[in-house]
């Protein structure tokens, strides 16, 4: 940018009293920075700054020069000043005026300073005729990042309509416009845009069914990590487990314990607790008892608690296998439960069924001794009694 404002200098030396002193000497500083001796340069120009004429396009295009200097020496806050100091005078041809806006709105973006950015980015780019993307792009993160998303999201738009080339950082800066906003149609279109670009990117894969979710599309949500899991493009233990509830809240909870049973073997998913139940419950759902009784069982193990195996022995008593139902909670008891009565008042009812009504009887007391079951225990002892009567006349009158 230097450059150009060195060779308009000679015709404004004519139109606006440059003088040959003042070009020559930023011809030289130019030249000290062109040969990356910038603290040269910038001696040079602050000794000429002392003796330019205050209030004339000498002091101009030297505050700009020696703003451009410290911007090279990456002392950004010095820059700044020296720029819109040449800004303040007035002086400087408008198309020159403008693009020294425009660096001093990115130099000010650059340390974070928005607002600041903007107020100089937005009277920039009304004098454009015909922004570029790029520019265009500019304005559009400048608004994000002050938080105005509505006025942001128009420049990204027109952005990307017209950018030769997909440009990654510029969807995402959309998409992320489009989610504060509460536009979720909107950001789902882009990422599917997005996915058709860079389809190896995991997150958009997981943003994407993010906001089929917000949509309460469940239906698309699940087909959108269902296509990511099969391209192995999910990693993330979340993904994968949201994925897993999806299917069994959409009905299929048969394949969405094959995918915790597969991310087991992948080593995508640690076969942890709640990574264990998560697989239980979905065979639970499938009605598949074996391989959910197996997985409490594994859950069991690896909690040293026997609250998943009482889950297994319901499962057990539900299938009528009463054998395996008592086995089961009597493993459960030797594991330790922080309320066994419940667990004793199943034994009780396994133990009837296979007409063992001593041990039933036995069970009971002990479920007896619990505020939670000791009812249900009542109850249960008038039941199994009458069961052990019938068994009693069926001996002794039965055909």
């Amino acid at each position: 940018m230097a450059l150009a404002v060195l060779a308009g200098a000679p015709a404004l030396a004519i139109a606006d009293s440059v003088t040959a002193k003042t070009y020559n000497r930023l011809t030289e500083a130019q030249d000290l920075m062109a040969s990356n001796d910038v603290e040269g340069a910038v001696a040079k120009l602050e000794a000429l700054l002392e003796n330019v004429k205050a209030d004339t396009l000498d002091q101009a295009l030297t505050l700009q020069m020696l703003g451009y200097a410290e911007m090279s020496a990456e002392r950004f806050d010095r820059a700044i000043t020296h720029l819109k100091r040449s800004l303040a005078l007035n002086k400087l041809p408008e198309n020159v005026k403008y693009n020294v806006g425009y660096m001093v709105a990115q130099l000010h973006a650059a340390q974070g300073e928005f607002d600041d950015a903007l107020a100089f980015a937005a009277e920039w780019f009304e004098t454009l005729a015909d922004p570029s993307p790029p520019q265009m792009m500019f304005m559009a993160n400048i608004y994000a990042q002050t938080e105005r998303y509505d006025q942001a999201v128009p420049y990204a738009e027109r952005a990307l309509a017209e950018a030769d080339k997909p440009r990654e950082a510029w969807h995402q800066l959309l998409t992320a416009a489009y989610f504060e906003l509460g536009r979720h149609e909107q950001a789902a279109t882009t990422l599917q845009r997005m996915l058709n670009v860079w389809p190896d990117k995991p997150g958009y894969w997981e943003q994407l069914a993010s906001v089929y979710l917000v949509l309460e599309d469940e239906h698309r949500a699940l087909a959108t990590l269902r296509i990511a899991w099969l391209k192995r493009m999910l990693d993330k233990a979340s993904s994968i487990r949201s994925m897993v509830q999806l299917a069994v809240a959409r009905g299929v909870p048969e394949h969405a314990a094959r995918m915790v049973e597969a991310a087991f073997e992948e080593g995508l998913l640690a076969a942890d607790e709640a990574n264990l139940d998560l697989l239980a419950n979905a065979w639970v759902a499938a009605r598949e008892y074996d391989p959910a009784i197996a997985a409490f069982t594994r859950l069991a193990s690896l909690k040293a608690s026997g609250a998943p195996l009482v889950r297994a022995a319901n499962l057990h008593i539900e299938a009528g296998r009463w054998e395996s139902a008592e086995q089961t909670l009597r493993d459960a008891l030797d594991h330790g439960l922080d309320k066994p009565g419940n667990a004793w008042l199943l034994l009780a009812i396994a133990c009837a069924e296979q007409e063992k009504f001593s041990e039933g009887f036995a069970a009971l007391r002990k479920a007896g001794a619990f505020d939670d079951t000791r009812q249900q225990a009542a109850r249960w002892r008038s039941y199994i009694a009458d069961m052990r009567k019938q068994q009693e006349w069926q001996r002794s009158y039965g055909s």
